[in-house]
């Protein structure tokens, strides 16, 4: 889930923030140093070696990008040289001016790349161009519509606040877990950050209500949730506020500081936020609030209009639909939930479950008898220990189904106790850039219940191996541009990881393990049903309650699950597509590459060359692939 984390971030934080500074003055992508029009000596190679020219660009482009959003610069942790001095100290703009400017910055982006010729180019030169070009021109297509955030590339939400996304969420989020905090210096820039909270929220409610007046409101539950998140960040002592008191517990690893230095930073972050962020988001309720009458009780985005109707084609295209339409997903949704179904049913038959609808019947497997770990510290670290077993059995296999290997180890973790009532089930967690550390697949414990036995190898190979950790810890050592680091393409990386849960079946994971199977059907049931009801909600105008009801009648999860779930979709239309539409293009291209290659198809070869050169767009990945097998043949 963690690519899936990445373009939330993208929508919410960079792409809400897009104001561009001026371009009069170009600088040295490796030095950030005026040139002041002259062609600098790094400028000046580019121009005789197209490859370089291309990196150059793209390094203009992340550092324009980065000057502008602070935020993601730090979150990122690049140098003062690319992002600015004492970015750390800054946050970006949020209003009418910023969104104007972002167009123009994804347009001059565009223009630029277009400049280039791609034929003159080499091979991983050729990726990045298609990538960045893809990434452009969605952004151009984005930004036609009048409303929500502009975007300096790819896609975002029609909603500038949400239950799921806006600056009242990503903020203290940011400073509270990647704000830099080991001096006395980065105190002061932390204390610099909280300060602009007035401003920024201002401008938050400045672009709502621009979107208000051309009747872009979002759904009545979204509002409702975004207000319900206000209240309760804003419901204690200032004092007793996460972003003092984590400030609080951070000081105290700064060794420079002393006692009274420590007390009255402190006290300067409680002032602070009693004296403003509490007024900010106090007002950024406040106008939410009256934006409920315009609400509404529909869910999808059709009820924007003839706009929202083409947002939801837009969407579609850019999460990998490839041009199909709403009704075409829909009905690709009910054929994926009908033969997963039928694959369920025969296991169950099997099993002697005969009766019942296949989500009660996987709800029986799962309340047998020594289906499930004792929730208690000795069942959690039984279940840890199994999970390094599972990570274990496949790596060993790992060299027949891949060329390249991470080099990088990946470990199970316990998701903190601190964090797991609002921690998803199971996520994964990049290797440190530098080699320090390895990735971290981390799973919630807070109640064993919630991981019958037959569903951990499924997370296990979705979340760590093959899965996320193969494509993330692949993609680092690829070598990439910043750019591209910039950019995540949740129909890459969660359609590999639902792809991984596959492969792990082919490679006989599975193979004595019916009911571990049958875990992973249940697993790609839930994102075929997401095709159904995301295109049920904005492109067939289904309620909430007709989503939910559907939802959870074919998965068996929870109905506060499923709500949370197609709440999710409401405003992020087309994102929940992305993970089967992913799978499938894979294994479409695999398909071809196996009947066009014949003998010379190597399975490794082929995974080396999906994962080797890191996330893209689905186009971008079927023009790769092409490729390679026009060269294989």
């Amino acid at each position: 889930m963690g690519a899936v984390k990445k373009r939330i971030l993208m929508g919410s934080c960079v792409l809400a923030m897009g104001a561009v500074a001026g371009c009069d003055k170009k600088e040295d992508a490796a030095h950030g140093a005026p040139t002041n029009g002259e062609p600098s000596a790094q400028e000046q190679e580019a121009v005789a070696n197209p490859d370089e020219e291309l990196l150059t660009t793209a390094a203009d482009h992340a550092g324009a990008v980065l000057k502008v959003s602070p935020e993601f610069a730090t979150v990122l942790g690049v140098s003062e040289e690319i992002a600015g001095k004492g970015y750390n100290a800054r946050l970006g703009d949020y209003g009418f001016a910023s969104n104007e400017r972002a167009r123009q910055m994804n347009e001059q982006f565009m223009q630029e790349i277009r400049s280039l010729d791609r034929n003159a180019l080499g091979p991983d030169a050729k990726v990045t161009y298609d990538v960045l070009r893809d990434a452009y021109e969605t952004g151009a297509r984005r930004n036609q519509f009048d409303f929500g955030s502009a975007v300096q590339w790819g896609s975002a939400s029609p909603y500038v606040v949400t239950q799921l996304t806006g600056a009242h969420l990503f903020l203290p989020r940011i400073l509270q877990t990647q704000q830099p905090l080991s001096s006395k210096a980065d105190a002061e820039n932390y204390l610099a950050r909280l300060a602009e909270f007035g401003r920024v929220y201002d401008e938050v409610i400045e672009s709502i209500g621009g979107d208000a007046a051309l009747g872009i409101v979002p759904p009545y539950f979204a509002i409702d949730g975004a207000v319900g998140s206000i209240n309760g960040f804003t419901s204690m002592e200032a004092a007793s506020n996460p972003l003092v008191t984590t400030f609080a517990e951070r000081l105290n690893t700064i060794d420079e500081l002393s006692d009274e230095e420590r007390a009255d930073l402190v006290r300067r972050a409680g002032d602070a936020v009693e004296a403003t962020v509490y007024p900010a988001y106090a007002r950024l309720a406040a106008a939410l609030e009256n934006l409920k009458p315009q609400a509404g009780r529909d869910a999808g985005v059709w009820r924007l209009g003839d706009q929202g109707v083409a947002f939801y084609q837009h969407a579609l295209d850019a999460y990998g639909a490839g041009g199909r339409t709403g009704e075409d997903i829909h009905q690709l949704g009910l054929a994926e939930v009908a033969r997963l179904t039928a694959e369920m049913d025969a296991i169950f038959q099997a099993e002697g479950l005969t009766g019942g609808s296949v989500a009660e019947r996987f709800e029986q497997i799962g309340a047998r008898d020594g289906m499930r770990y004792a929730n208690t510290d000795e069942g959690r670290a039984a279940l840890l220990a199994d999970l390094n077993v599972q990570v274990g059995e496949i790596m060993a296999k790992a060299p027949d189904w891949f060329g390249t290997i991470p080099a990088q180890s990946v470990d199970v973790k316990r998701i903190p106790v601190y964090e797991q009532d609002s921690a998803p089930g199971g996520y994964y967690t990049s290797p440190a850039l530098d080699g320090s550390r390895g990735g971290v697949y981390w799973i919630n414990l807070k109640d064993t219940a919630d991981w019958p036995k037959h569903t951990l190898k499924t997370l296990t190979y979705h979340e760590a191996a093959p899965g996320h950790h193969f494509q993330r810890s692949l993609e680092q050592s690829a070598g990439l541009p910043l750019i591209r680091n910039m950019l995540g393409y949740s129909e890459f990386s969660e359609g590999w990881a639902l792809y991984a849960e596959q492969v792990a079946a082919e490679m006989g994971m599975y193979d004595e393990d019916p009911l571990g199977n049958l875990g992973r059907l249940q697993s790609e049931l839930f994102r075929a049903a997401r095709l159904v009801v995301d295109s049920g909600l904005h492109h067939k105008q289904w309620t909430r309650e007709q989503a939910i009801d559907y939802m959870q009648s074919v998965t068996g999860d929870t109905r506060a699950s499923v709500t949370r779930e197609i709440e999710r979709y409401a405003v992020w239309p087309g994102q929940a597509t992305s993970y089967k539409l992913g799978m499938l293009k894979i294994n479409e291209l695999r398909a071809k590459a196996e009947a066009e290659l014949g003998d010379k198809f190597d399975i490794r070869a082929f995974h080396d060359e999906v994962l080797m050169t890191g996330a893209m767009p689905l186009p971008v990945l079927e023009k790769k692939i092409n490729g390679w097998i026009a060269a294989q043949s």
